[in-house]
């Protein structure tokens, strides 16, 4: 008994030591995260803000208190989350956190081995070594799931990698308008960049019905073969080096609507260096 209670307070001494060790060679990678899981978090934080206020300013014109508690209660939370993140992998949420567990654990089971020195009875030496094993194992099971949640918050930011998010709209921010039939306008096509990367070699291929007229201007046009799924659409090409973040380009297509009244889908295929190929579609809808 007294021989097993000496090798189950051994064996917490090492598990301490060794997860010690571990703690610290998380902090080694949790480090190069740090910096930009702490941009990314502000990012998120206000464009949480921006959200919020807009879903409020609409919920407050239509009195729907509950519905405005909500979104309070889900942005205090997405806030917390991301506080926890950058805590756990911080010097403080690494390495300082649960080594405080584990080197009390460890305290705990080299007294436990040298119980002799705090008393002669043996009962008593029996009683002490007992307790001892239930907190060292206790404060060292606590050290070891925070190891693991900062372990996982590392997986986590090793996995988010930001990208950049293009959104192509109409340059009034919308994603339909109506024109009248025969007429010739000049369409703003607004490319934004609400991502957590900026953009790099972006290309826009915006393709229209071949009852749309593209006009000349400063850009090529061509026209897609009867192989393509956009089989004789018309199509220009826009391209931009770099889109930096929050912001956003606006380029111009001369335009001769076509005479048939109905709603028009504006195929757009969005290239990029990070994201690959993405698809969007406006709609224009012909009118008197």
């Amino acid at each position: 008994m007294v021989e097993s209670i000496f090798q189950t307070l051994l064996l917490l001494a090492y598990f301490d030591v060794a997860l010690l060790s571990i703690a610290i060679a998380n902090y080694a990678i949790s480090a190069s995260y740090l910096g930009r899981e702490s941009r990314l978090s502000r990012s998120r934080i206000e464009r949480r803000k921006e959200k919020l206020l807009g879903k409020l300013k609409e919920l407050r014109e239509t009195t729907q208190i509950e519905s405005v508690k909500k979104e309070i209660k889900e942005a205090e939370a997405e806030q917390r989350g991301l506080g926890i993140r950058i805590f756990l992998l911080s010097w403080l949420g690494a390495v300082i956190l649960p080594s405080m567990f584990l080197i009390i654990s460890f305290i705990c089971a080299v007294i436990g081995i040298n119980t002799e020195i705090l008393s002669q009875d043996s009962e008593v030496q029996r009683f002490l070594e007992q307790q001892f094993i239930i907190v060292s194992s206790g404060t060292l099971a606590v050290g070891f799931m925070i190891l693991l949640f900062v372990i996982k918050t590392i997986d986590s930011s090793a996995r988010q990698i930001p990208i950049p998010e293009i959104e192509v709209m109409f340059e009034n921010r919308e994603r339909a308008t109506k024109l009248k039939r025969n007429e010739k306008v000049s369409i703003g096509l607004r490319a934004e960049n609400n991502g957590e990367d900026l953009a790099e070699d972006l290309e826009l291929y915006v393709s229209f019905p071949p009852a749309f007229k593209i006009g000349r201007g400063p850009y090529p046009v061509y026209t897609h073969d009867a192989s393509h799924r956009y089989s004789n659409y018309s199509y220009v090409i826009f391209r931009e080096k770099i889109l930096h973040v929050g912001t956003w380009v606006v380029d111009y297509i001369m335009i001769t609507m076509p005479d048939e009244k109905k709603i028009y889908e504006v195929c757009i295929d969005i290239k990029e260096r990070k994201i690959g190929t993405l698809k969007q579609k406006l709609d224009i809808e012909i009118v008197d």
